[in-house]
């Protein structure tokens, strides 16, 4: 199914008309669309589309970037760990013997091996990373695709920021902060798509509700005109914007081209396969789908806790049995993302796509449980697509793999050159809304 945002604004005046409209395009059109939609157009001023986009693997539960990325083979054992190196089609790069197909791809992407901040817990550690920017008190930032949602105009009848899998939580009741739209306001946060594997008639909010003929989709629409209409007789104001929202949220339920979009089944079953038949491994396949059709940025989440024994809802948050449970997360994590990364390059999507793939934190030397534990001072990610050249690495860390030794990567870095990337006012609208701190970006990140 997929989720949609909302905001609620009350004032000592009553309703006002964006309260009145949100009201009526929930009946008219059985779903709450037009408030989630009303932001994509409320600051996107004039703006050239460099046609750039971006795909976020979230791998929740913070990765080893000693047992992936970061291989250490002639540090103590508490240090190495029990994988062994494995070399790839770049020569003097080494990754993980459990990520084979990703060996085979290394020059195509970067890796950077000097990521670091300072916030240890996994909530806080993800809205550092989904935000660029660390938890203030009472102040939760915007995820990056609610950002782009509020200043990038939308391409289409898709949204402009979509996640796909399940809400991240960790603790009950306590999510990672940063995955919805903050100080921004919810109407800005991204469409969530929560089973890649449904089939897109379970994709309730694509379509209209039931009983519902496009004869009669039609007559609502009308209808709602008409008390729009009426309603911009009694209100002052410039809140237009709405009308725009009310537009596109039409377009989404009748436009079989955004259907489409999040149709798996027009994908061959050997597609699908090469991609894995998991939540993880499909929502992969969307995001290059959805990024075929326009959608500016899509994120998709590893699984929804950091830690659980059930495979399908395994996080990487391993304090025991780490490398058990690692031999049965890599290999997924591997033809998933290597698929993608495949996909992307066959289709000549590279160029104007950016690929990203980091967790939160990485972790520690080996504990007495055959785990290692939080560790944010340094840790991995793949980054690659939109000329970015690749077959390098940037950065890296001490022999302990404890912290960076060269060229550290902050969050705001990676966020700053992603807006960068992306052709966004970095130095007004996004420094104006406290949203983007200075940093020079990643370092020799084109060189």
């Amino acid at each position: 199914m997929i989720n949609f945002g909302h905001e609620t604004v009350n004032t000592c005046d009553g309703p006002s008309r964006r309260e009145f409209l949100q009201i009526g395009s929930a009946g008219f059109l059985g779903m709450g669309l037009a408030g989630l939609l009303s932001s994509q157009g409320a600051m996107a001023d004039k703006y050239i589309d460099n046609e750039m986009s971006i795909i976020l693997v979230f791998l929740w539960g913070g990765a080893p970037h000693q047992d992936t990325f970061d291989m250490k083979p002639n540090a103590p054992a508490e240090v190495r760990g029990q994988f062994s190196p494995i070399k790839t089609n770049v020569p003097g790069i080494q990754i993980c013997e459990h990520l084979p197909m990703l060996a085979t791809m290394a020059d195509k992407y970067t890796i950077i091996r000097s990521a670091t901040h300072d916030q240890t817990i996994h909530a806080q550690g993800a809205h550092y990373t989904l935000t660029g920017n660390k938890l203030g008190p009472g102040r939760e930032g915007p995820n990056m695709g609610a950002v782009i949602s509020k200043f990038l105009p939308q391409r289409n009848a898709l949204p402009s920021a979509i996640q796909i899998g399940p809400r991240m939580y960790d603790t009950a009741g306590n999510g990672p902060i940063g995955q919805d739209g903050g100080f921004l306001g919810n109407a800005s946060s991204p469409f969530r798509v929560l089973n890649a594997l449904e089939p897109v008639d379970k994709l309730a909010s694509l379509s209209a509700p039931a009983g519902l003929t496009a004869d009669r989709l039609n007559l609502r629409k009308a209808l709602y005109h008409k008390v729009d209409t009426f309603q911009k007789y009694i209100e002052s104001g410039d809140t237009r914007i709405h009308d725009a929202a009310y537009e596109k949220a039409f377009s989404l339920v009748t436009s079989p081209e955004a259907k489409k979009a999040f149709n798996l089944e027009k994908e061959t079953k050997a597609t699908r396969e090469r991609y894995g038949m998991t939540q993880f491994g499909q929502g992969c396949l969307m995001a290059r789908r959805l990024i075929e059709a326009k959608v500016r940025f899509v994120q998709v989440n590893w699984r929804a806790h950091p830690i659980n024994d059930d495979v399908d809802k395994m996080g990487f948050d391993n304090h025991g049995d780490n490398f058990t449970r690692c031999k049965r997360q890599l290999p997924e994590l591997d033809r998933s993302v290597s698929a993608l990364i495949d996909d992307v390059y066959q289709r000549g999507l590279n160029k104007k796509t950016l690929i990203l793939v980091t967790g939160e934190f990485g972790r520690t030397t080996v504990n007495g449980s055959a785990g290692r534990d939080h560790w944010p001072f340094v840790y991995s990610y793949l980054i690659t697509g939109a000329g970015i050249p690749g077959g390098r690495v940037i950065g890296s860390s001490d022999e302990a793999a404890k912290y960076p030794s060269t060229l550290p990567v902050s969050p705001e870095d990676t966020y700053m050159s992603v807006a960068k990337i992306l052709n966004m006012d970095v130095s007004g609208q996004l420094r104006e809304a406290r949203i983007l701190r200075d940093s020079p970006g990643i370092p020799d990140l084109f060189s």
